[in-house]
């Protein structure tokens, strides 16, 4: 186990270039924000030593654009809505600065875009400490009719300890260069014990499924809100990782078979 005060206790969520450390106080801990921003319009990155993916068999994950400041991947679960991450979105007061692609791999590309009409934010989010990170987007476009380009179901279930699943996205490939390669990436992580995760961190967020490999890969910036796939069902959305995106310790996930995130995506989804 890591001390207290070890930097490996830290996690940084991923989205829109926000990153977020803790560090151990004798009284509890205290968050530190720094900004980590990516403004290069025409890439964002990948995932840390995954493999490049093709789009018709990732269907359901759009790239979001956020505010001109960094992206986030999220997950079509409706012709009309998607899933992410609440820290992705939280700070938008206007859907207007969003902007969604979908249907193509690439982010040079190919696709189709998609603008936002409401963005609702779990009423139990907290920035802090990232309980609850979840958001749901409807877009004023359906994703109806279009190739590549479909929802995908959702886990109702808690997903087995050991169960292999994917994660996506164009999050970094090194977190040192900031490498940005064109074509999205994806991963296969196995789920592990949230006690595994709470050896690792000083607080393991509520409602979260980890997920590890090992042997270097990771998710990383960019790769926040995007789909976390067991079984062939949406799981979770990305929302945490260790500190330089290295792999050595577990990643987290919003789990979507939680009650008050399967209740809140019901409610404002329909599903």
């Amino acid at each position: 186990m890591l001390n207290f005060g070890d930097i490996c206790r830290g996690f940084i969520h991923l989205g829109a270039g926000l990153a977020v450390g803790f560090s151990g106080l004798a009284a509890g801990f205290a968050i530190g924000i720094s900004v980590d921003i990516n403004t290069n319009s025409s890439h964002s990155g990948r995932i840390i030593n995954g493999k490049q993916g093709n789009i018709a068999t990732f269907p359901y994950i759009v790239r979001m654009r956020v505010k001109n400041e960094g992206y986030c991947g999220a997950t079509i679960i409706t012709y009309w809505h998607v899933f992410t991450a609440a820290h992705c979105v939280y700070h938008i007061e206007d859907p207007a600065t969003i902007t969604m692609y979908g249907g193509s791999a690439s982010q040079t590309s190919g696709g189709v875009v998609f603008f936002p009409s409401k963005i609702v934010i779990h009423p139990q989010y907290n920035s802090s400490t990232l309980d609850y990170d979840a958001a749901i987007i409807r877009v004023n476009n359906t994703f109806q009719g279009y190739k590549n380009i479909a929802p995908i179901a959702l886990q109702v279930s808690d997903v087995p300890v050991k169960t292999k699943c994917y994660v996506i996205g164009w999050g970094w490939t090194q977190y040192a260069t900031k490498a940005t390669p064109d074509i999205m990436q994806y991963a296969i992580l196995q789920v592990v014990p949230v006690k595994k995760c709470a050896s690792a961190y000083i607080y393991v967020p509520k409602d979260f499924i980890c997920a590890f490999q090992g042997n270097g890969v990771d998710i990383c910036h960019g790769d926040s809100g995007g789909p976390f796939v067991c079984e062939g069902k949406l799981a979770g959305a990305t929302s945490f990782v260790g500190p330089g995106c290295q792999g050595q310790i577990p990643s987290g996930f919003t789990k979507i078979s939680a009650p008050s995130i399967r209740q809140f995506i019901r409610k404002h989804a329909g599903i």
